[in-house]
C-alpha cells in the first residue's frame, strides 16, 4: 500500500514539475515575443472581442474573470459591460502591459493578477463568466484548466472558451500540431472538436452556443508572432507547401500572389455551468 502512495505521490511530483516548467517556457516565449503578439490582428479585433462578450450574454451587474489573458484585451471588453472583471495570467510583460493599457482606458473595474490557469486563486462559484481566449493550445493539462474554470463559475453563469481547432482526422491534428510547435515551443496542441465536447462532458459543463469562423494568415506573418530560427521557419515553409496540392493538415494552405496562405478554423464555445 505505501509502494502505491509512494508511486502516486511521485507521478504528481513529475507532472507538476512539468507545469511548471512549461509555465517557465511560456513566460520565457511571450516576454520575447510581446511586441509581435500584440501587434497581431486577432488579438486586438474589436469585433471579435464584442462579439465574445455578446455570445456571454455580459450584463451590468455581473463579475468575469479571463483566464490566460494575455494583453487583456478581452477582459477589457468585458469590463465595459460587467461590474468588474479579473484578468489572470502568468507573464508578467502582459500583465504590466494589460494594466497600462486599462489605466489609459480609464478603466476602474478591471485588476490583473499573476497566476496558474490549473490552480486559480478563486473561490468555487465566484464569477458570473469565465472565459479563455486562444490559450487551450498552451495548456499541458486542459482537461485541469476546464475544471477549474468550472469551479469558480456560479451555477448557471457562462463558460466561454474561444480557440482554434485541429482536424479530427488525426494524421492531418498530427501534421498541424507539428507546423504550430516549430513556430511556437509553447504550443501543445490545439485540440480537434470531439475532444473538446468530451471534456466538457466530463465536468458537466452545457453547450449552448458553438460558432465557428475562419481565421486567415499570410504565412511569414503569422511565422513572425513566434519567432522562430531560421532553420524552424524554412521547416515551416516546407512543411505547408506540401500541403498546397494535398491536404496534410486541415488548413486550407493555399498560395495567393507567390505566397502562401492558410486558415485556421476557430470555434467559441459558450458553455453553462451546471451544480
Amino acid at each position: 500500500m505505501l509502494d502505491v502512495f509512494s508511486a502516486v505521490c511521485q507521478r504528481y511530483t513529475v507532472q507538476m514539475n512539468e507545469s511548471r516548467d512549461h509555465i517557465d517556457n511560456i513566460r520565457d516565449q511571450f516576454t520575447r515575443q510581446a511586441d509581435a503578439y500584440v501587434r497581431m490582428a486577432q488579438t486586438t479585433n474589436e469585433r471579435g472581442l464584442r462579439r465574445l462578450v455578446s455570445l456571454a450574454s455580459a450584463e451590468a451587474h455581473q463579475r468575469a474573470l479571463d483566464v490566460a489573458c494575455g494583453p487583456g484585451f478581452l477582459t477589457m471588453a468585458f469590463a465595459d459591460v460587467c461590474a468588474s472583471t479579473v484578468g489572470l495570467d502568468a507573464t508578467d510583460e502582459f500583465l504590466a502591459r494589460a494594466r497600462d493599457e486599462a489605466a489609459r482606458r480609464g478603466l476602474e473595474n478591471i485588476e490583473f493578477q499573476k497566476g496558474d490557469a490549473e490552480h486559480l486563486p478563486f473561490d468555487d462559484a465566484s464569477f458570473d463568466i469565465v472565459s479563455c481566449r486562444a490559450a487551450f493550445h498552451h495548456f499541458p493539462h486542459p482537461e485541469r484548466v476546464l475544471a477549474e474554470m468550472q469551479r469558480v463559475a456560479a451555477v448557471g453563469g457562462r463558460v466561454v472558451i474561444a480557440d482554434m481547432l485541429a482536424s479530427d482526422e488525426p494524421d492531418k491534428a498530427e501534421y498541424h500540431n507539428r507546423v504550430e510547435r516549430l513556430c511556437d515551443p509553447t504550443h501543445v496542441r490545439a485540440l480537434s472538436a470531439a475532444e473538446f465536447e468530451a471534456m466538457f462532458a466530463e465536468v458537466g459543463l452545457e453547450i449552448l452556443q458553438q460558432p465557428r469562423s475562419t481565421l486567415d494568415y499570410e504565412l511569414d506573418d503569422w511565422i513572425s508572432h513566434g519567432g522562430p530560427s531560421a532553420e524552424e521557419a524554412r521547416e515551416i515553409h516546407e512543411l505547408m507547401g506540401a500541403s498546397v496540392e494535398t491536404d496534410l493538415c486541415g488548413l486550407n494552405v493555399r498560395r495567393e500572389g507567390g505566397r502562401l496562405h492558410f486558415s485556421h478554423t476557430a470555434v467559441a464555445y459558450v458553455l453553462q455551468a451546471r451544480s
